[in-house]
């Protein structure tokens, strides 16, 4: 029987690792273990917490003038005012106050106040409900960074992680500066400059310490404790802060909480500028969405000028029922809009007239007119017909009428544009094409709601739409001599610009609007368009007497204005002369009085020549006869003389026009004793078969016919011999008449017994 063996003793796992210790050493280790763990995991979750995007805090457009003057933000009704600043502009006392109220261990915890949260948490716990949430400000700038609005336990879990991971990767400055620039002051004001201006009408580096504790109070509740609309809350937050800060210690040396009680701030509203508002609407629908300083185009002294000047004439202009107007100014060399205003009915204040399309009336006339000249379909001297039967061919159903309700007849180009008459402009539209014509106004900037076939041929009188700024800025380039581009309101604003007129046909059409004397039929000689100086001017009247313009230029300025209602009521008769030329002829008075200066002349050149013409044909002129100084595009002067359109009838030279002359020759209206050729080219007297009796008891020089055609334009011949005189003396016989004019020949045979 063998002996029984003894254990052999086993080493192994229990001796290698500790957790087969011995007892007493197991939980410290297991204890180690676990923290460890929970740390390594709890960094890890650190590490890879988001931290949310911050770029630069977003800034409410601030407008500027061209000198950098602000003159408009946004009002806090309807957008946010936020203008974010840096740590160091806001002043000593605000960072202060708002750390000691909010987040008093700010500078020395980490990005979350574990203090703080566990009391929070007691205070929660036995209230049953959520009371604090012991945020830290690094924990509310995450919030607001990341925008969430809901307090759920995971959620501000997620948050205190990103930020101990913020207060790892920012300063504790950047972090204040982030918090301040967006935090909610109320009333729609974001961050601590907006807030500083609005209820204290200063800079947040300026706020005294005791204006810094009551702004720091509001972001706790912007809405309980909105100081205009609950100032006894706000006040007693105010005063419940300085208790705190007392009580913590935290007030700076010899600053007691009584001194701070006794001089509570005196809270006001300072809502941002809006001067020039509704060039501020134009500014920002054009700017999208830039925020900050922007800066524009606008001169505010001079906008001052133009809305007194515009208020004045409204006063004066409601006794003819003027409710509403509008101005423009344009600086000519830049196309810059210098001024805007529109004012009228307080039920229109909302509508900016300067941008609303109205009904153009005979504005749009120099562009066809230039356009023209410049193609060489006319020149200035042209004769073009302003009567109602000298567009029936062409627009059968159209029958435009002078405001004046009469026709003149054979009028200068010169003159048909400077007296704004109807007819020419249709013929000058219809040389050019109605269609290509719209389309040109289209290049020079105008923005019409519809396309030509809405408006047909009558577009250039007044059926087309227009908005103020962009007839302003059309002729800003023809006051540069026809370089054209839309105008400007944003300082910088790239441009397109395209040379629409040669700077001859331009100089010829600024000549003409510069011209008193040719608009003296229609305006007289002493209207409010004459300045005394060579100022370029145009007026339109809308059918119906609903829109009137007036729109000119001097050499450094474009001024363009609209008057009339803007609920479309009539004004009756009243034209442009009187309702928005007054306006126009005011501020054109400033410019010229404070340093601008009057058109020059033309000055000729190899493409601009100078003639001297017959005033009542626009040619060569006869010898002893009436003359004008007319500008032609070189080669463009006339080279036939004027005698070509004069015959001698009854002993007098007389003036033959076309036949679609006859019933304005045949009218009162014809001012000059002028005939019309008929269409149907005919011997009119004596009659073919005609039969004449000679009398031996009558002097023979009483014996005479007087040959009559349906042309005084014509030759005589009678028996083929060439007659000088258009009297014929009656002698017996049998005789033959010819009559022969451009290539065509008539012939009456006639007896005398």
């Amino acid at each position: 029987m063998m002996p029984h063996a003894k254990p052999r003793r086993r080493e192994g796992i229990r001796g290698t690792f500790p957790f087969f210790a011995p007892s007493r050493l197991r939980v410290p280790i297991l204890i180690a273990a676990i923290a460890l763990a929970s740390w390594l995991a709890f960094e890890s979750s650190i590490r890879h917490a988001p931290i949310p995007p911050a770029g630069p805090a977003p800034a409410t457009p601030v407008l500027l003038d061209m000198r950098g003057q602000p003159f408009a933000r946004p009002s806090a009704s309807d957008v946010r005012d936020q203008r974010p600043v840096t740590l160091r502009n806001m002043g000593r006392w605000l960072p202060l106050a708002t750390v000691a109220i909010e987040d008093r261990r700010f500078w020395r915890h980490h990005g979350v106040d574990w203090t703080a949260t566990a009391g929070a948490a007691l205070r929660n716990v036995r209230n049953l409900r959520v009371i604090s949430g012991a945020s830290t400000i690094t924990q509310q700038t995450v919030k607001i960074l990341t925008g969430r609005s809901r307090r759920t336990l995971d959620l501000k879990a997620r948050e205190a992680l990103s930020a101990l991971a913020l207060d790892r990767q920012w300063s504790k400055e950047r972090i204040l500066e982030t918090y301040l620039n967006r935090i909610d002051y109320g009333n729609r004001r974001f961050g601590a400059e907006a807030a500083a201006q609005a209820y204290f009408g200063k800079p947040a580096a300026s706020l005294s310490l005791a204006e810094s504790i009551f702004l720091a109070g509001i972001p706790q509740s912007p809405t309980r404790l909105n100081p205009w609309t609950h100032p006894d809350a706000a006040r007693r937050r105010y005063e419940h802060n300085v208790s705190q800060l007392a009580r913590n210690h935290s007030l700076p040396d010899g600053i007691t909480s009584a001194q701070l009680l006794a001089a509570q701030p005196r809270i006001e509203r300072h809502d941002p500028p809006m001067l020039a508002p509704h060039f501020a609407a134009l500014v920002r629908n054009r700017a999208g969405a830039r925020t900050g300083d922007i800066r524009t185009t606008l001169d505010l002294d001079l906008q001052h000028v133009a809305e007194t000047l515009l208020r004045e004439h409204l006063r004066n202009a409601r006794s003819i029922g003027i409710g509403d107007a509008a101005i423009v100014v344009i600086d000519n060399a830049t196309g810059e809009i210098r001024a805007l205003a529109s004012a009228g009915r307080a039920e229109h204040s909302a509508i900016d007239a300067a941008t609303v399309p109205r009904s153009s009336g005979s504005a749009l006339k120099p562009f066809i007119y230039v356009e023209a000249i410049d193609r060489r379909l006319l020149t200035a001297a042209t004769l073009l017909p302003d009567t109602p039967q000298a567009i029936s061919e062409t627009y059968a159903d159209y029958d435009p009428q002078n405001y004046t309700h009469r026709s003149y007849g054979p009028m200068r180009a010169r003159e048909a544009l400077g007296n704004s008459l109807n007819v020419p402009a249709v013929i000058v539209t219809s040389r050019l094409g109605a269609r290509d014509a719209f389309n040109s106004l289209r290049r020079w900037g105008f923005q019409f709601p519809r396309n030509f076939d809405a408006y047909g041929a009558g577009f250039i009188l007044g059926n087309a739409d227009v908005r103020l700024v962009d007839l302003a800025g059309a002729y800003a380039g023809l006051a540069r001599g026809g370089i054209a581009w839309p105008a400007r309101a944003l300082a910088g604003e790239s441009i397109e610009s395209a040379r629409l007129a040669s700077p001859e046909a331009a100089a010829i059409v600024t000549d003409i609007l510069c011209d008193n004397n040719a608009r003296r039929l229609s305006f007289g000689l002493n209207s409010p368009l004459d300045l005394g100086v060579r100022v370029a001017v145009k007026t339109g009247t809308s059918s119906g007497f609903r829109d009137r313009w007036c729109v000119g230029f001097d050499r450094e300025h474009t001024v363009a204005v609209w008057a009339g209602n803007l609920d479309g009521r009539s004004l009756g008769e009243v034209l442009a002369v009187r309702a928005a030329a007054p306006l126009w002829a005011s501020m054109m008075r400033y410019f010229l009085a404070h340093g601008d200066t009057p058109l020059p002349a033309p000055a000729p050149s190899a493409g601009l020549i100078r003639r001297e013409v017959a005033a009542e044909t626009g040619l060569l002129p006869r010898p002893g006869e009436t003359t004008i100084s007319e500008w032609f595009l070189a080669g463009t002067e006339p080279k036939s003389g004027a005698a070509s359109m004069y015959a001698k009838i009854a002993g007098r030279d007389t003036l033959v026009l076309p036949p679609e002359y006859a019933a304005w020759c045949d009218s009162p209206e014809n001012r000059l004793g002028a005939v019309a050729r008929s269409a149907r080219f005919d011997i009119v007297f004596p009659k073919d078969g005609a039969i004449f009796a000679w009398s031996a008891h009558l002097p023979v020089g009483q014996q005479t016919l007087t040959p009559l055609s349906t042309t005084p334009l014509c030759d005589w011949f009678l028996n083929g011999r060439r007659l000088d005189d258009a009297s014929i003396p009656l002698a017996r016989g049998n005789w033959t008449l010819t009559a022969r004019s451009a290539g065509e020949e008539r012939t009456a045979r006639f007896t005398v017994e």
